[in-house]
């Protein structure tokens, strides 16, 4: 078994853990048993998670890419992008990535955007279990308590195609 942790700045983190398909784990990557890579499993994968503030200029909404350390305050929004691309020599299954909601951030009801071939899931207890509707007792959840993102692949991922999704968190 081995862990990725991908660190981009002072951003944010995509976290993926990365298994061969015959052992059980809610976040798993592997190849079919019919391709061979001799590439070790953390570096089939590779993960470009950036991030742009919506800012008004000239009375038009805008996203600017955050680089570094980013000034934001109370009420400003910020959007990631999330990209994964094979660079394995044989197809990927099995795929997921996870996302945290970082501390003093909150999730935008409805801002990730859904991929062909993949299940959104949210988490509001800390990743350890995921739902397409978090609830609180009988009750949803509000987007609010929403602490991370996880989008769970179903398909094959062909070698050298890359995956993008994007979401939006409002800084509290």
């Amino acid at each position: 078994m081995s862990n990725s942790i991908v660190i981009f700045s002072n951003i944010g983190v995509i976290i993926s853990t990365l298994m061969t398909p015959q052992f059980f784990a809610d976040a798993r990557l592997g190849t079919p048993k019919t391709c061979v890579d001799p590439q070790p499993i953390s570096q089939r994968i590779a993960l470009t998670l950036t991030a742009d503030k919506k800012v008004i200029k000239d009375n038009k909404t805008i996203f600017e890419r955050i680089a570094g350390k980013a000034a934001v305050k109370p009420g400003d929004i910020i959007k990631y992008t999330v990209i994964a691309k094979n660079n394995s020599r044989c197809p990927l299954k099995n795929l997921i990535l996870k996302q945290p909601i970082p501390k003093g951030t909150h999730y935008l009801k409805d801002s990730a955007t859904a991929i062909d071939g993949a299940e959104l899931l949210f988490s509001i207890d800390g990743g350890k279990t995921f739902v397409s509707k978090p609830l609180v007792g009988t009750e949803p959840a509000p987007a609010t308590a929403y602490n991370y993102l996880r989008w769970k692949f179903s398909g094959i991922m062909p070698t050298n195609a890359q995956v993008k999704t994007t979401y939006e968190l409002q800084v509290k």
